[in-house]
C-alpha cells in the first residue's frame, strides 16, 4: 500500500522544502508537488541515508548527491571459526616427547651449502674452458 500524498499547502509551509517552492514558477507548483511525492516514495526504497535534492524552474526534481547506503543488518555476522583453534585438545598428541625432539632435530639440522663446481661457463663468458664457446688455442680455419 502506498503512503498518503502530502498536500502542497504542507509542502510549501515545511521550512526544508519552501525554498523550492520560492525557485519555481507558480504555474509549475502541481509538477513541483507531483515530483517531490514521486521523490519520497524513491527515498522510502532507495536505501540511502541522506540524499541532497535539486529542482529545475520547472519543478522536476532529482538527486544531486547520494550518501551512503544504509548498512545491510544480515551483512554483518559473525565469524565462523572453520579449524579448531589452537589451543584446542584437537591439535594435542600421544606421540612420546623423544619422538618429537628428534623429528624436531632433523628437520632443524643446518644442511652445508654444495661444493662450487670448478670450470664450466658462465654469463657473460666467465671462465669459459669448456663446451662450444670455450676458446681453442689452434686456429681451425
Amino acid at each position: 500500500m502506498l503512503p498518503p500524498m502530502i498536500s502542497m499547502r504542507q509542502l510549501r509551509r515545511d521550512p526544508n522544502f519552501a525554498p523550492l517552492f520560492r525557485h519555481v514558477h507558480p504555474l509549475c507548483w502541481p509538477i513541483l508537488w507531483w515530483s517531490l511525492n514521486r521523490f519520497f516514495l524513491w527515498f522510502d526504497s532507495c536505501g540511502y541515508e541522506n540524499v541532497m535534492l535539486a529542482t529545475t524552474r520547472w519543478g522536476y526534481v532529482y538527486p544531486a548527491f547520494l550518501g551512503q547506503k544504509k548498512p545491510d543488518p544480515s551483512a554483518y555476522r559473525p565469524y565462523v571459526l572453520t579449524k579448531p583453534r589452537w589451543d584446542d585438545p584437537v591439535w594435542s598428541t600421544n606421540s612420546p616427547t623423544h619422538f618429537l625432539t628428534l623429528a624436531a632435530c632433523e628437520t632443524l639440522r643446518p644442511h652445508p651449502n654444495p661444493p662450487l663446481r670448478s670450470g664450466g661457463g658462465g654469463w657473460p663468458h666467465r671462465g669459459q674452458t669448456e663446451g662450444a664457446c670455450a676458446l681453442t688455442p689452434h686456429n681451425t680455419s
